[in-house]
């Protein structure tokens, strides 16, 4: 009885000191993530939309929802839950004569298309096996490769990547991250052209001469980062390069993390240099606080998805720091992202660029990472 009294005591030590300390658990994460569901699930209008923000009929604001609560700890489908069904039965309903998930006024045609895949793919419904084909020969279609003819010799920088629309040719890493995780959720094969086309697109969009053929990003400091697309600065602006001296677009943490993981999806390996490169570049500015390389607190839910995602792609649970200290990125995320949650399960970001002050966006984004987070600790 005096052992059992001993194991008891330090337990309760053990789990104080834990408590005290504020980290994150798998059973902590998966309340927060309970919560951010009920508040997803509270503001569900009955045209199956979230929110009462311009941006609330927009596929890509639902899709992200749905996406969210369906990954969400328990899995839940629409048998056993209406609101995916009227959401989903919202986004089938925008779909177009072309294939693509859109409002035709808003625009970003294939950004939206490939959030309503990804949703429509987590439901795990075979009622929208034709619809998600018909998107997927849409989103292929935005692809600026030799399909489409468009011709690699004439823009290096642009082959490859992900238009808006069909022709449209600015595509950057991000709209390919939402693209390639469509069509790896719509079962593209690995041998389709695609893939090897995307993976070019990526790979001249990174902070690294020894693998980046791409003329226009021969001068930054090898420093393994992506930037939005090649030789294009973006938001988050410029930086000298030590190296050269010239002003180069700044690397940071959702581009690098939006592309490690479409890398992976496309097939490729961990040990090829460009992966290696980013590996570098995670290790050296790793932060669950903030986007490295970013302003402020811009776009940082995003970053907090394209982060989870890329470490779930990657396999790995720790992560040896430059200082010899070990990170366990889903530990560290949670924690952190359970500090910003408010009282109703919600989360917004005081930024209100990429529309992340809508507490809709925010919280599906942060549930989503959540939900990874809880994987990641089991």
């Amino acid at each position: 009885m005096q052992i059992v009294r001993s194991f008891l005591a330090v337990t309760v030590i053990c789990l104080s000191a834990s408590a005290l300390a504020g980290e994150a658990d798998a059973a902590s994460a998966t309340a927060a993530a309970k919560k951010a569901v009920d508040f997803l699930t509270a503001q569900q209008n009955e045209d199956g939309t979230f929110g009462k923000s311009p941006a609330a009929k927009v596929p890509g604001v639902v899709g992200l929802a749905v996406k969210a609560i369906a990954d969400s700890p328990g899995h839940p489908r629409e048998k056993d839950n209406k609101v995916l069904e009227k959401a989903a039965k919202y986004l089938i309903g925008l779909q177009q004569p072309s294939g693509a998930i859109t409002l035709p006024r808003f625009g970003n045609d294939s950004y939206n298309t490939a959030v309503a895949v990804i949703a429509l793919s987590a439901l795990e419904n075979p009622a929208y096996k034709d619809n998600i084909e018909k998107a997927k020969k849409y989103i292929l279609s935005c692809q600026l490769g030799d399909e489409n003819g468009f011709n690699e010799k004439d823009s290096a920088d642009k082959y490859g990547g992900f238009g808006y629309e069909p022709g449209n040719t600015k595509p950057n890493v991000s709209i390919g991250g939402f693209t390639l995780e469509a069509l790896k959720a719509a079962g593209l094969e690995e041998g389709s052209p695609a893939w090897k086309n995307a993976v070019k697109f990526i790979k001249r969009s990174q902070d690294n001469t020894e693998t980046n053929d791409f003329a226009g990003m021969k001068d930054g400091d090898n420093t393994g980062g992506f930037i939005y697309a090649p030789g294009v600065a973006d938001d988050f602006g410029s930086v000298v390069s030590k190296r050269t001296g010239k002003t180069v677009p700044k690397p940071y943490g959702n581009m690098t993390y939006q592309a490690v993981k479409s890398l992976l999806l496309a097939g490729v390996k961990k040990d090829d240099p460009a992966l290696q490169a980013a590996f570098k570049w995670i290790k050296n500015n790793y932060s669950v606080t903030e986007n490295p390389g970013g302003k402020g607190t811009m776009g940082y839910y995003y970053y907090i998805v394209a982060f989870s995602k890329a470490f779930t792609a990657m396999g790995e649970k720790e992560l040896d720091l430059p200082d010899g200290k070990k990170a366990h990125w889903a530990r560290d995320m949670a924690t952190q992202v359970m500090t910003l949650q408010k009282a109703d399960g919600s989360f917004a970001n005081e930024d209100k660029e990429w529309m992340e002050n809508d507490p809709v966006l925010a919280t599906a984004y942060a549930l989503d990472a959540l939900s990874l987070c809880v994987d990641g600790m089991k």
